[in-house]
């Protein structure tokens, strides 16, 4: 029997569930609509990572070309929210683009933590335009057992 070696690519239905995951994350109450009061809002979803360890998990955003002071992050019932926005480079000159994929306007991204984590040390650091986030965990309260006499 032969073994099939693991591929380094992501599987067809992981970009399928990344793709849904990015569809549902553009359904935040100020991203429904393309028109915000007849002006025009543009969204983006930052590619993420989010591990975890016996001790914390570790959330990091790509967002490149953004600046520290851009980016908000809190945490609220076991849910952390980053949002920030990268502004576009206005020119003196005109350039006529004849391809843009790099993406400017704001981005929402939140993700509910499945265990409880310990507010006062979270830490979030930025560097070379990855945004980390460090959420140790909580001590689970384990049940107490009582002996029946």
């Amino acid at each position: 029997m032969k073994l099939t070696r693991v591929k380094d690519q992501p599987s067809t239905i992981d970009v399928l569930r990344r793709e849904m995951d990015h569809f549902f994350d553009d359904l935040v109450p100020y991203s429904w609509s393309k028109e915000n009061g007849g002006k025009a809002i543009s969204t983006w979803n930052p590619s993420t990572d989010i591990t975890e360890d016996d001790n914390e998990y570790i959330i990091k955003l790509d967002i490149p070309g953004m600046e520290k002071k851009d980016i908000s992050v809190n945490f609220h019932d076991g849910r952390v929210t980053i949002t920030g926005e990268r502004k576009l480079e206005e020119k003196e000159e005109k350039k006529d683009f004849i391809r843009r994929e790099r993406f400017y306007g704001s981005f929402y991204r939140s993700f509910t933590l499945p265990e409880k984590v310990k507010e006062e040390k979270i830490e979030a650091s930025f560097k070379e335009g990855v945004l980390k986030l460090s959420l140790p965990k909580a001590e689970v309260v384990k049940p107490k057992s009582i002996t029946v006499k």
